[in-house]
């Protein structure tokens, strides 16, 4: 039954790509697509129903329509070519939130089963956010979660940060994604440097009390 499954969300999976791309199942931990060998991984795991199978086929026929290969080996280099570790992370993120929404909207039948399977994903735990405040976390894991599961976990934004989702929810070119992945990435790097200021001005305020104390209690 699983190979007849695997089988049929392949073929779907190259008709949504309306290309003859290549379909693998591995057991990797989770889907991805090889912009340039044209190749759509799917894991395998446990108890895959046909939402998660249309969920995970769906997101990475989203890059395959979508992603363009030159664009993002550029916006992820420096001019140098060495690889942007941590703005590939906020790429990837905003790029996911246009490319699922462009491919819902290509094929509305999708958005059921987009829901369904990231309801699963939360129930098994996927995203590591079940049994934690996820407004503690950082911007941009916080803008990940509530656009995939928005509809089953509430996420709490400031006014800019808002501002941010919605230039997310209405990108619609590579372009716009690579704007709003740098204006994000920069806040992000510009609160963090803050708050370790406003540690460090806090450990100074603390030191100088203690200098003082010692001081009052030798004269």
């Amino acid at each position: 039954m699983k190979v007849n499954i695997q089988n049929s969300k392949s073929i779907l999976a190259k008709l949504l790509a309306a290309e003859n791309i290549t379909v693998s199942h591995q057991n990797t931990q989770t889907a991805y697509f090889d912009l340039k060998t044209r190749t759509l991984v799917c894991p395998v795991w446990k108890d895959m129903d046909g939402h998660l199978y249309d969920l995970l086929m769906g997101h990475e026929v989203g890059h395959a329509l979508n992603t363009p290969e030159q664009g993002w080996h550029s916006a992820i280099h420096d001019e140098n070519g060495n690889r942007l570790g941590k703005f590939k992370d906020f790429l990837n993120v905003i790029e996911d939130a246009r490319i699922e929404k462009q491919v819902k909207r290509k094929f509305p039948g999708l958005a059921k089963s987009f829901t369904a399977a990231y309801k699963d994903l939360y129930d098994r735990d996927f995203f590591g956010v079940k049994n934690i405040d996820v407004n503690k976390l950082n911007l941009i894991d916080r803008i990940n979660i509530r656009c995939k599961m928005g509809a089953h976990i509430p996420v709490a934004f400031n006014d800019d940060e808002r501002q941010f989702l919605a230039d997310i929810d209405t990108a619609e070119t590579w372009d716009q994604v690579v704007d709003i992945a740098r204006r994000v990435f920069a806040y992000s790097k510009q609160q963090k440097e803050e708050q370790k200021s406003q540690i460090n001005n806090m450990q100074d305020l603390r030191d100088e009390i203690q200098e003082q104390r010692e001081q009052e209690k030798s004269e």
